[in-house]
Formats: structure tokens, sequence, C-alpha cells
């Protein structure tokens, strides 16, 4: 049995069927080309570094809140899931921007350093350069060494000052390794133990000096983040405390020599 119009259908088929696989299969190849461009837009030669310096660039002209995975896609010119392939997360890029503000502590240090004449000079200059810092920017200083992401602090502090080596020149051999030291407590303790080895303190003192001390910081931390604090009363704030941490001192100290200008 033949059906004319059965054969005229297919014939019609033939004709159009193979056309429109060519054209599918064309069109196939173009998306394909096209998102081969994309990937290499979107997937393009990006390090942890360059995310870490956009990220701190929005976050110092916006403060952090104003930081999305979009935002950062957006102004890298790169697919939001890139920042996958560096980080595990938005949290742990703040984490890592956040430690920018560290670079006026180390300016401060770097300044005031020269003007220290004994131990204890340092040891309560170290700690006004610190908290003044700190005060300026509570926020950024509690997410780099209180925080929870600060866990991996260890690892996060060697690894940013590896990328940025440049904060950490000029500065003395003892004043690096207290830098480079992760935990809180830990940092303190390195600039303890340069009374200890000058025979100002013994070690079992010096041990709670670095408690005492540390505790202090945390506890005036906290209120300023509960708070808040006016640009203008952040060296007030400084000098009481540094008042304080040298009552510490003082207290704990077999020798106490200091020839600073908080008294």
């Amino acid at each position: 049995y033949f059906n004319y119009n059965y054969c005229l259908w297919h014939k019609k088929e033939w004709t159009y069927k193979p056309i429109n696989m060519i054209r599918y299969y064309c069109k196939k190849g173009s998306d394909l080309s096209m998102k081969n461009n994309v990937d290499k837009n979107y997937f393009k030669d990006l390090n942890r570094k360059d995310y870490i310096e956009k990220a701190y660039e929005i976050i110092t002209n916006e403060w952090s809140k104003a930081i999305s995975i979009r935002r950062i896609a957006k102004e890298m010119g790169c697919s939001s899931t890139c920042l996958y392939r560096y980080f595990k997360n938005l949290d742990e890029l703040l984490f890592y921007a956040q430690m920018g503000f560290l670079n006026c502590y180390l300016e401060d240090l770097e300044n005031a350093e020269k003007t220290w004449k004994t131990v204890w000079d340092q040891h309560l200059g170290v700690w006004e350069c610190y908290t003044r810092a700190a005060f300026r920017y509570p926020e950024a200083f509690d997410m780099i060494f209180l925080h929870e992401n600060s866990k991996n602090l260890d690892t996060a502090v060697v690894e940013y000052y590896n990328m940025f080596p440049e904060n950490l020149s000029g500065f003395k051999e003892h004043l690096k390794k207290m830098l480079e030291t992760p935990g809180f407590y830990d940092r303190d303790f390195e600039m303890c133990m340069q009374c200890v080895d000058a025979g100002q303190i013994s070690l079992e003192n010096a041990k709670k000096m670095n408690h005492m001390e540390c505790t202090l910081y945390m506890g005036y931390l906290k209120d300023i983040l509960s708070n808040g604090i006016k640009k203008e009363d952040i060296e007030d704030r400084v000098r009481c405390f540094v008042r304080e941490v040298k009552d510490i001192a003082n207290f704990y100290a077999d020798k106490f020599e200091y020839t600073g200008a908080i008294i």
C-alpha cells in the first residue's frame, strides 16, 4: 500500500531534518564557543591575594556589610563561583581582608620602636600601638584575634605576611616573631619573654602578667564593641588601658624601669 501524502510528509522531514540537525549542532557549537569565552573571563588567572586586596578596598571605603559574593565577582569581572576556588566561604575571605587593618598598627609600631629605651618601654609601647589600632577598628581586631575564624590564625598570619612581606620590613627579629605568633595570649607572651630574658621578671610572674593583661584588653574591646567609641575618645581610652597595664607590670616585675610618656 502506497500513501503519497505519507511519503511527502517523510520527504519533507528528510528534507528539513538534516538541515535542522545542522542548525542545531552549529548553534550548539556556537554556544560552546561562547561558553569557553565566558569561562576564560569568569575563571581568569586570579589568586587569593587578588581577592584579599579587593575585599580590603571595599571594606575600607564602605565597611564589611557592603561585601557580598556577587559584589566581589562584579568588581573583579569573574563568576561568583570563582571565589570558592580560593576560599571556603565569604567569611574566610573577610577574615583575611580584615588583616589589612593591621597595617596602621605596624606603622605605629615601627615609629614607636625608635623611641624605646628599656624592655618595659617596649612592652608597654607594643600594647599602646596595638590598642590604638584595635580601638579604632574593633570589629576587624575582634575577627582577627578573638573570633571563631581566628582558630586558623596559626597558618593565616604566616600566609598573609608571605603575600604582603612589605608590611614586616624594617622590624627587629623578635618583633617579627611576635607578629607571626598566632595565638592572642602567645603573641603577648613573646613580649613578656623579652622582659624575662632581660632579668626584669620571673617566668612564673610573666605568665601571670600575660594572663592579666590579655584579659584586661578583652574587657576593653568588648565594651567598645558593645557601646562604640567616638574617634576623639580613642586616645584617652588607650592611655587609660596602658596605665592599667603599667600597674600590672609594676606589680609582677622584679625590676621596673619605664621611661615612656604615659604615666
